[in-house]
């Protein structure tokens, strides 16, 4: 057997490549660039991980990480899901799940978070996009695999993420009218996805 710490190494360098693969689908999807070395480095964390947490499918685990590493990266650039990563990654979630023998967790999962999603977005569209809906599909049937206490926390944490960073932002473009004099610097417009995939991550690796 592998020693864990030889794991971690080889799954962090392994995610490091996989991050370089990450940044430019991120870059050809949204038209911009990553920050430099940024899908890079979370890959290789989200790699190192998926060793350490008590996963298991470590593949699956590190799979699942670099797809909302790539997701939340195309949503901070462009604020927008395309479907080739909310459905594809959704399907191959539900996929995986009913091949490693739950995939009905899967699909309740995915299906339920996704209901709550379009109905947040039928009511509040302007704050909740359907980019944010198909990933729900991908994101609940990750924690619908996990378990209901891992649902929850899918659920209930990324509006705290969202409003904690959007608390930031506004603070930040408040200080800079400050210092520019009273001039606008720009609009406040915080993604919601990146904490949907944050939130889904620390459910799973707590389930775990």
């Amino acid at each position: 057997m592998i020693p864990a710490v030889v794991m971690s190494v080889v799954m962090a360098l392994l995610g490091a490549v996989v991050g370089v693969c990450v940044r430019k689908l991120t870059a050809r999807l949204s038209g911009a660039d990553p920050w430099p070395g940024a899908c890079e480095v979370a890959c290789a964390v989200g790699g190192t991980l998926a060793v350490m947490a008590t996963w298991p499918s470590t593949t699956a685990l590190a799979l699942l990480m670099w797809w909302c590493v790539c997701c939340s990266g195309v949503d901070v650039l462009v604020q927008r899901l395309p479907n080739v990563l909310t459905l594809g990654g959704g399907l191959a979630v539900v996929t995986i799940g009913a091949c490693a023998g739950h995939g009905r967790a899967a699909a309740v999962g995915a299906a339920m978070l996704t209901a709550v999603m379009l109905t947040a977005h039928l009511l509040f569209p302007r704050s909740l996009g359907a980019g944010d809906v198909k990933l729900a599909i991908g994101l609940g049937g990750a924690a619908g695999v996990a378990g209901a206490q891992a649902w929850m926390i899918a659920l209930l944490l990324p509006p705290l993420l969202t409003a904690v960073v959007g608390s930031v932002v506004l603070l930040y473009r408040r200080i800079g009218r400050v210092s520019s004099g009273g001039r606008s610097t720009g609009s406040t417009v915080v993604p919601h996805g990146p904490s949907m995939c944050v939130a889904t991550v620390l459910a799973v690796l707590s389930a775990g």
